[in-house]
């Protein structure tokens, strides 16, 4: 399989999940109440690739294959030509995630939306405060003594 049958492949993938569905979920229903998750989504993909000469040793031997590649043959190392000519590699990934928003409530004609607070939001929250509340202390107390 070759690159641009690998990337359309990937593009395909991308474009067939992407859009609406990806950020919103199914509405469900409670009692006269509908419920729509949200969520954001993020996903990323990279690869990359290469190739250097073979490196030759000072009496113009060939170079000895280190041991996984004789463990492993493929058409291409079985070539001793195609060996010593060059080295190549290649390598590729991706990655997806989700964060959940919130949720949209649908009662009747009025929509709500509730936002999800997280516990990485309460953490910074509760330390905004109390660095705040100790600069306030400190603040008081300077005050205190020039009186």
């Amino acid at each position: 399989m070759d690159i641009k049958q690998i990337l359309s492949q990937i593009r395909s993938l991308v474009s067939n999940a992407g859009g609406v569905e990806m950020s919103f979920g199914q509405p469900s229903k409670v009692n006269d109440l509908y419920v729509i998750p949200v969520a954001k989504v993020a996903f990323g993909f990279g690869g990359g690739g290469g190739s250097s000469a073979a490196k030759k040793k000072k009496n113009n031997e060939a170079p000895e294959p280190p041991v996984e590649d004789v463990q492993q043959e493929s058409p291409e190392t079985t070539c001793p030509e195609a060996a010593a000519e060059a080295n190549v590699g290649g390598g590729g990934g991706g990655g997806m995630r989700t964060y959940p928003i919130g949720i949209y409530t649908i009662k009747g004609e009025a929509v709500k939306f509730h936002p999800v607070i997280s516990i990485k939001e309460i953490i910074a929250l509760i330390t905004v405060i109390s660095v705040l509340l100790m600069r306030m202390g400190k603040h008081r107390s300077k005050t205190k003594g020039k009186r």
